[in-house]
């Protein structure tokens, strides 16, 4: 059986079949498609074919069409000792069949988590991986895994849908998703802010958000990178840019005394000589407890 939650009772059982873009092949197909709809997380779905998994693909089809509400994705295996053997969703985007995406975001942790969906007719989704967990050459060798799906559908349209039916962009804005369990301190957010407003600004003081025995290092490169701009013409525009970082998100990743690492993702706005640019971002930060407040030690995976 699979887990589908209706808001008012269904009148059938929904007819419903999974097709992804690859699964791992093993003896006995213990990794294959239907496990992420046969109610048990113990069991999994594993992408298969070289890479991390990203661009990797699961279709939900239906019979008729359904509104989707939500989503509740049970990330990499969750069977027993099985989670840090393979990669997780970090973040991706949900498909629809007129060609609107809706983007989102996954903690590394097990258990379900909830994504939001449009609610309108469809007879199928597409759930597309554009980055994963963890990453690294050092695991190169780790296959995608997702758990389990979770279908949370309802048999009426929504208030919105019934007043614009068709008034929709491309690609829906979506807010980061928030969680008081992942909270990050408002001294702490101001810092990892302000590194989007001075790196795209080109600010002078931009090293100073740095801990003192990384400071030389990152300005440094940070000079390097302004030269670049000013080869290329564009230092003047960036410097005059306007930073928008509302549509970022924040989350605890772990805090232990003086040290902290956050994530922060979502994506951000420089608007440039009249015209916006969105930004999109997905990085976790190191940061130190200084006499003067909270300092960035480092980017994982960047260099600056």
């Amino acid at each position: 059986m699979f887990w589908v939650l209706f808001s008012t009772p269904p009148a059938s059982a929904l007819d419903m079949t999974v097709e992804v873009s690859s699964f791992k092949v093993d003896f006995g197909l213990p990794y294959a498609p239907e496990n992420l709809l046969d109610g048990d997380p113990q069991t999994a779905w594993v992408g298969g074919g070289v890479g991390p998994g990203v661009g990797q693909w699961i279709d939900l089809i239906f019979g008729v069409p359904v509104r989707v509400q939500r989503l509740g994705i049970f990330n990499g295996h969750q069977g027993e000792g099985q989670y840090d053997n393979f990669r997780r969703i970090r973040a991706g985007r949900i498909v629809y069949p007129d060609g609107v995406e809706t983007k989102f975001w996954l903690r590394d942790e097990p258990g379900e988590q909830v994504v939001e969906c449009r609610g309108r007719p469809f007879k199928s989704v597409r759930i597309v991986v554009d980055r994963v967990f963890p990453k690294g050459e050092a695991t190169a060798i780790k296959k995608l895994a997702v758990s389990e799906i979770k279908l949370y559908l309802s048999l009426m349209p929504s208030p919105d849908e019934v007043a614009n039916p068709s008034d929709e962009p491309e690609q829906l804005p979506v807010m980061p998703p928030t969680d008081p369990e992942f909270v990050v301190p408002d001294e702490m957010a101001g810092l990892l802010r302000e590194f989007y407003v001075r790196h795209t600004s080109l600010a002078d003081d931009f090293a100073l958000l740095f801990a003192e025995d990384v400071r030389d290092h990152n300005d440094f490169q940070f000079e390097i990178f302004k030269e670049i701009q000013r080869q290329q013409r564009t230092y003047r525009k960036l410097r005059s840019a306007k930073v928008d970082t509302s549509g970022l998100g924040l989350e605890m990743v772990e805090r232990d005394g003086s040290f902290a690492r956050v994530r922060v993702f979502g994506s951000y706005v420089a608007r440039i000589d009249d015209k916006d640019y969105p930004m999109e971002e997905d990085s976790v930060f190191v940061v130190s407890r200084e006499a003067d407040g909270w300092k960035i030690v480092e980017i994982e995976g960047q260099e600056f």
